[in-house]
């Protein structure tokens, strides 16, 4: 029976190709290496505790959000209860939650505690239950209750934890205990796991299952403890599990070594992931599913998103490529790949391992092949250099020609097929067991890319050159009787990618703008109604193929099957999106391949993709529009609002000044597998923009006023998803409220002012009529100042006169008392000297006598000669004459002598040296030397007068 088990999830790996993996390098969201943990917030959040900070991702933008002390974010716990994000780092943890902008904000809760519990390293997992918090550290697990703290030790390392059921499990380097209060216990009936290293813990029927790095997985019942047996025990010892998560029926394993594992436990199914088909790294660390049960995988470096729940998986992926598929066919067990680089084949089912898939070349086939076909049990590959028959692994060339699209069997003689060629088409038969061209269509050199056989007579073609031709032809002859053309004018809607399929045994062109069919009555192509009913409207198709009884369309990005039995409107019609980033149609080569009623195959630009048809036609859950951001965009871009996980939105009030605003909106996608239309419009508008796949929207110059702006996607199928978001464009300052106000209070302070100033202008007049008479009496005042003036002014001016006369005067009486002075000193001097001629004649004894009495006479006459109170008087008179002029020249030249002085007296008052010589009782000679001697004393130049400094300068 272990031999049986171990080989069922081999025998299993067939049921389906890889699933499509999403690739986020580093650079994408910040560069942060390692993800340690990954948790979905409803289907449209998810958040990964990173090495850099809290990546959150909402399918088309990621954001950072770093914690305070900057270290690495090692655990998340989104929390629906209390509408948070609860963090955990190296001694940090707390909570984001969106501010009213949308933005998150840390909240840190680590402060509140003291240092001892702060201080408990790395914290890897949160977990909430009811109003307990619960943070796993290294060692310890911090418990808060009611924001009481407890810390719990479990006295030996923690490697992994998980609440299950409300029981907090944690695996140890000395096995797994549960937390019963505030105490750990061994886990019951669980001793064998003591002396294995313990990776992950998660729930699984009445019990868990745990998972080892080396020993594979056990499941314990809540009693007894049992290994899980997968068959794939020996890789997983030999890879090392380090991460598992799990959702419904799957569990997911992360290894160290080779990407991860994914255990269906219904029915032990075993898929791989790594780097062998499309994983990014091979050291998976860790691992989450989201609310569509698609997994996430946070690897050494980058994060991948793995497709799970999606019906499209693929066979190849880079690095392991074989080219952009072309065509597909089954035969014998062997599934053969046509693609531009030849013909490749595998062996069907597909089995799948952690190794790359066994794909091989056909000998001899390098180079483009352009289709694949079957008739009877004959497998053709057209090819660039001819048509070749496939044999099992190998293939040959039929005749020599070359440059062959595809062919078709005749419908009433399969030996014969018609092959459609670069310049043409080609009848080739069968004879005696072997394919041999015969003859080219005469009448015809159009490329036969498209075309198909309505009867044994008539086909039609198409090419973008000549549009659709119907063509009658003489098959014994094979020559062409007769062309028709049929474009616009005959009915179509364009003469371009117009596509002829035959469905039912009837020919149907698939157009831009639905399926056509010809009326043979009125010899035109129309509309056909039941085929736009069968199939979801008159929009744009591809091609069309029948399978059994069931019609599959192919459009951009879709792909429809509907039962050929039921006509009625929307009935057996199932509706699959193939819009994929590792989706890229070939253009003008888009094909289907069906396999079977379940199974699709789609050549693309990157391979080959499996569409697997789900037993039941579940309804598609669209994704919802989000307006992700909000800009305002003048003078500089500047962000005002940004989605949240919440929804928490709030109503800006922008400035005037900054009237534009731009929405930047996207679908909440994480496969982008959705083809959406989008179309905005202000809520108050009746009408929609046109359609666009725009993702961004900018209004400039709004008028105030509250808007509602609203985006809404409109999806293939007609169903759509609308977001708003409400503002509210501020008046400009000169029509706001205040300003309002200020001219309110401006208005009734003019009406004041009016009132003021015809209050003031009567007053003024009669203030006009006082200053009148009052200027009047100003002048009066001001002719009788003049005239008083005028008068005083010829008052001063006798006085002046009479003041200069008087001065004349004093001057003239201060010259004829000198005069006076020098002749009285002259007469004296005459009789002094009349004295001595007398003295020298008197001579005898008796003469003695009168002698002495004429000495006497002349010393009298010299105490009248040199008498200083004459001389001092006539200073004084000189001094007041002529504004102390005496005292002034005494203060400035103290050294002059009396001589020296009363000649700077004279100077002054313009006597000549003739003069003044008598005055000083000195010669003219003498009155030079003075003069020579003042000049000196005041320094005086060559050119300078002594006059002039005496009368100007002194």
């Amino acid at each position: 029976m272990f031999l049986i088990l171990s080989l069922a999830p081999i025998i299993r790996l067939s049921a389906s190709w890889n699933n499509f993996i999403i690739n986020y390098k580093k650079e994408v969201y910040g560069k942060g290496s390692q993800t340690w943990q990954i948790a979905s917030y409803n289907n449209n959040w998810v958040y990964f505790a990173n090495k850099n900070g809290l990546l959150q991702f909402d399918g088309s933008s990621w954001g950072i959000f770093p914690l305070n002390n900057g270290s690495d974010v090692r655990s998340v716990l989104p929390s629906s209860s209390k509408k948070r994000i609860y963090v955990g780092g190296i001694n940090e943890f707390g909570y984001f939650e969106p501010d009213e902008r949308g933005k998150l904000v840390y909240h840190c809760m680590a402060d509140s505690v003291k240092k001892p519990i702060r201080s408990i390293g790395n914290i890897w997992r949160i977990y909430e239950n009811d109003n307990i918090l619960y943070w796993q550290a290294d060692g310890v697990v911090l418990k808060c209750l009611n924001g009481m703290y407890t810390l719990i030790s479990a006295d030996s390392k923690i490697d992994c934890s998980n609440l299950v059921n409300g029981i907090l499990y944690i695996g140890t380097n000395k096995g797994v205990r549960i937390l019963i209060g505030n105490t750990f216990f061994p886990l019951p009936g669980a001793k064998a796991l003591d002396t294995k290293r313990i990776r992950g813990i998660v729930p699984y029927k009445k019990g868990v299952i745990i998972a080892t790095a080396y020993d594979g997985l056990y499941y314990w019942d809540g009693k007894v403890l049992v290994p899980f047996i997968t068959g794939i025990e020996a890789f997983m010892s030999q890879n090392e599990i380090f991460s598992i998560a799990s959702s419904k029926n799957l569990i997911a394993l992360g290894t160290v070594h080779m990407g991860l594992i994914m255990i269906n436990t219904s029915t032990m199914q075993i898929k791989y992931f790594n780097e062998n088909n499309g994983l990014q790294n091979n050291t998976v660390l860790s691992l989450g599913f989201d609310c569509r049960e698609n997994l996430w995988a946070g690897l050494d470096n980058g994060i991948d998103y793995i497709c799970m729940n999606s019906p499209l998986s693929n066979l190849y992926s880079y690095p392991y490529s074989y080219g952009a598929g072309y065509s597909a066919i089954l035969s014998n067990n062997y599934l053969y790949l046509g693609t531009n680089r030849g013909l490749y084949y595998t062996h069907y089912p597909v089995s799948l391992s952690d190794k790359v898939i066994n794909i091989s070349q056909v000998p001899q086939s390098s180079g483009q092949v352009w289709d694949l076909s079957k008739v009877g049990n004959d497998v053709f590959c057209l090819h660039d250099r001819g048509i070749f028959l496939v044999k099992g692994e190998t293939m040959e060339r039929i005749g020599t020609i070359s440059g062959v699209w595809n062919c078709k069997a005749m419908i009433n003689n399969p030996e014969k097929v018609l092959l459609g060629m670069y310049d043409g088409i080609y009848l080739m038969q069968k004879e005696q067991g072997e394919w041999k061209p015969k003859k080219k269509l005469e009448g015809m050199n159009e490329s036969a890319e498209n075309f198909e056989i309505e009867s044994d007579h008539v086909l039609w073609l198409h090419n973008n050159d000549n549009g659709l031709l119907r063509i009658d032809f003489d098959l014994a002859n094979f020559r062409v009787k007769q062309i028709k053309y049929y474009g616009k004018e005959k009915g179509l809607p364009s003469n371009k990618n117009v596509y002829v399929n035959k469905i039912a045994n009837k020919i149907y062109f698939t157009t831009p703008k639905g399926i056509y069919k010809y009326n043979a009555a009125s010899d035109v192509v129309e509309l056909s109604p039941e085929m736009s009913n069968l199939l979801p409207g008159t929009k744009s198709y591809l091609k069309l193929y029948q399978y059994g009884n069931s019609i599959l369309s192919l459009s951009k990005g879709e792909v429809d099957i509907a039962s050929l039995d039921k006509y009625k409107h929307r009935k057996g019609k199932t509706f699959f999106s193939i819009e994929h980033p590792s989706i890229e149609l070939v253009s003008g080569f888009e094909k289907l391949v069906p396999l079977s009623e379940s199974e699709v195959i789609i050549p693309n630009d990157y391979g080959f993709a499996l569409l697997k048809v789900p037993s039941k036609n579940t309804p598609l859950l669209r994704p919802a529009v989000h307006i992700r951001a909000v800009y305002l965009t003048y003078p500089s871009d500047s962000l005002i609002y940004s989605d949240n996980f919440l929804g928490k939105n709030y109503v800006p009030e922008i400035p005037y000044y900054r009237n534009s605003i731009r929405f930047d909106y996207n679908l909440f996608s994480f496969t982008h597998g959705e083809e959406a239309s989008f179309r905005y419009r202000f809520k108050d508008q009746k009408d929609w923009s046109d359609y666009t796949s725009s993702l961004t929207k900018e209004f400039s110059n709004l008028a105030e006023g509250e808007y509602t702006f609203q985006v809404e996607a409109v999806f293939a199928d007609g169903t759509s998803t609308i977001d708003e978001f409400k503002f509210v464009i501020l008046p400009p300052w000169y029509r706001s409220s205040v300003a309002y106000l200020f001219y309110f209070i401006l208005f009734l302070f003019f009406l004041w002012y009016l009132y003021r100033w015809d209050d003031l202008r009567v007053k003024r007049k009669k203030q006009q009529a006082v200053l009148e008479k009052d200027r009047e009496l100003f002048q009066k005042e001001k002719e009788f100042e003049k005239e008083n003036a005028r008068k005083e002014h010829q008052i001063m001016e006798l006085e002046k006169e009479k003041l200069e006369y008087d001065l004349q005067h004093k001057s003239q009486e201060m010259a004829n008392l000198m005069i006076n002075f020098v002749r009285k000193n002259e007469m004296l001097t005459e009789i002094k000297h009349e004295l001595f001629k007398v003295i020298s004649t008197l001579k005898g004894e008796n003469t003695k006598q009168p002698k002495q009495m004429l000495m006497v006479v002349s010393s009298k006459i010299d105490s009248n000669i040199q008498s200083d109170e004459v001389l001092k008087r006539i200073e004084e008179q000189f001094d007041l004459i002529h504004n102390n002029f005496m005292k002034r020249l005494s203060e400035k030249h103290p050294d002059l002598s009396t001589n020296e002085r009363m000649m700077c007296a004279y100077l002054k008052m313009n006597l000549s040296s003739k003069e003044i010589a008598p005055l000083l009782n000195i010669s003219l000679r003498g009155v030079e030397t003075i003069r020579y001697r003042l000049r000196k004393k005041f320094e005086l130049e060559r050119d300078e007068s002594l006059i002039d400094y005496l009368t100007n300068k002194l």
